[in-house]
C-alpha cells in the first residue's frame, strides 16, 4: 500500500507489529517456523513485552498525540480503546498464570493485526485524503523525531 512520505515511520513500525503477531500467534499454535520467535512460553511473553515497551508505547502515544486532533471522534475512541486494551491484554499476561498467559498472548496478537489493518486501510488513508500538506508535514516532522531518531526501528522517511 502506498503510504504518504510523511506517515511512512508509523507504517514501518506496523510491519514490525504484523511480524510479531505472526510470531506470536505462530509459537502459541507450536509451529516450527515461527519465523525466528521463541518456542516456550516465557520466551514469547519477552518478545511482546518488549515489543510493547520499546516499540508499542511511543508509537501509541506519536498517533495519538499528532493524528488524534485530526481524526474524527469515533476514530480518536477506536484508537485510544485500542491501544488500551493492547496495554491491557500484555500487563494481564505478564502476571497470569500460563493457560491464561495463552489466552491473553493469543488475544494480543489478534487484536495486534486487527489494529495495524485498520489503521492501514482506514485510518491512515482518512488523514492522507483530509489533511493538507502543511500538517501533514507537522506530522511528519514529529514522527521522524519521536520514532526515526529515538530508535525505534523505523527507517528514515525519504525526502
Amino acid at each position: 500500500m502506498k503510504r504518504s512520505r510523511e506517515l511512512k515511520p508509523l507504517s514501518a513500525e506496523h510491519h514490525q507489529a504484523l511480524l510479531v503477531a505472526f510470531q506470536v500467534k505462530k509459537s502459541l499454535e507450536g509451529h516450527p517456523e515461527a519465523a525466528g520467535a521463541p518456542k516456550d512460553l516465557p520466551g514469547i511473553l519477552a518478545l511482546a513485552k518488549r515489543f510493547e515497551e520499546n516499540v508499542f508505547q511511543p508509537h501509541a502515544r506519536a498517533e495519538e498525540e499528532l493524528l488524534g486532533r485530526h481524526l474524527t471522534p469515533a476514530d480518536m475512541k477506536r484508537l485510544t480503546s485500542e491501544h488500551a486494551e493492547l496495554t491491557r491484554l500484555i500487563q494481564v499476561a505478564r502476571t497470569s498464570p500460563p493457560a491464561d498467559q495463552r489466552l491473553s498472548l493469543s488475544a494480543f496478537a489478534d487484536l495486534l493485526e486487527r489494529h495495524v489493518r485498520w489503521e492501514e486501510r482506514e485510518l491512515f488513508q482518512y488523514a492522507e485524503a483530509n489533511l493538507d500538506a502543511e500538517a501533514l508535514a507537522v506530522i511528519g516532522g514529529e514522527l521522524e523525531k519521536r520514532l526515526v531518531l529515538a530508535g525505534n526501528g523505523a527507517k528514515p522517511a525519504r525526502r
